[in-house]
């Protein structure tokens, strides 16, 4: 199989694959707190410096963003660091003008020059590089003058969650009490920095108590599942795994036609 038409190939697995990362971030079962520390290996504050677009060597389409990071809460990242996800940002032709290349599906973060953002990173998809917020917009929270938000107005993001009644301050009262909307960004912050620093999710003393809870799974970065040696642009190698990992959750998906 041919370089071009492996990367056809791939970009329409890809393309399918994201109906589920589009959905997940549209669900009415909201991704919350515990959830997001649970999924993510990096959690940053920064500001993006550059968004751009363009179709790699294999063909598939990509945005690139690149976040000045001003603060590691969980990983080592610091100063410019550029990600990649599926999509590009507008519609453009491939290189041989033959096909029409459209934008990454809705339901997928936008990133804007000059956003202040908190980020909650899921490790790096193995098999492409691209990577996603957990929870894919709700992992994404854009932080303002005394307001900070995801793309899903928090909603959720405090439901069903229980935290060690030793550790409770006046201010994560407030916060737990939150059904949605804006939060003040020094208490959001300093709780997720206690959260990290302090082990909640791995020593349980942060659960989840509805019907999705259940032993608590320590964190990727502690799971090893990190790749930061991961290329930013997708690898293929002759010996091609059975499945196809999706860029953004990083869930595992049959091939078709195996």
């Amino acid at each position: 199989m041919t370089k071009r038409s492996i990367g056809l190939a791939v970009f329409a697995v890809l393309f399918a694959a994201v109906g589920s990362a589009s959905a997940m971030s549209l669900s009415s079962d909201s991704t919350n707190i515990v959830e997001l520390l649970q999924q993510s290996n990096d959690i940053v504050v920064g500001r993006v410096a550059l968004v751009t677009d363009g179709i790699d060597a294999n063909g598939v389409p990509y945005t690139e963003v690149t976040l000045e990071i001003s603060e590691s809460i969980r990983g080592s990242r610091i100063g410019a660091y550029k990600f990649r996800q599926f999509g590009l940002l507008k519609p453009r032709l491939t290189p041989d003008g033959k096909r029409k290349m459209m934008p990454g599906p809705a339901g997928f973060p936008r990133y804007a020059e000059g956003e202040d953002l908190v980020l909650f990173l899921r490790p790096s998809a193995a098999w492409t590089g691209f990577r996603m917020p957990a929870g894919v917009t709700q992992g994404k929270f854009t932080v303002a003058a005394g307001r900070v938000e995801n793309e899903m107005g928090n909603v959720g993001l405090f439901r069903d969650v229980d935290l060690d009644r030793s550790l409770v301050t006046e201010r994560d009262k407030r916060l737990l009490a939150t059904a949605s909307g804006p939060m003040n960004p020094d208490a959001f912050l300093s709780f997720v920095r206690r959260a990290v620093r302090e082990r909640w999710i791995e020593d349980e003393l942060l659960t989840r108590t509805d019907k999705h809870g259940g032993r608590v799974l320590a964190p990727p970065s502690e799971l090893g599942d990190a790749d930061d040696q991961t290329p930013a642009e997708p690898q293929f190698t002759p010996n091609t795994p059975s499945v196809l990992q999706d860029p953004n959750a990083c869930l595992l998906i049959p091939r078709s036609g195996r």
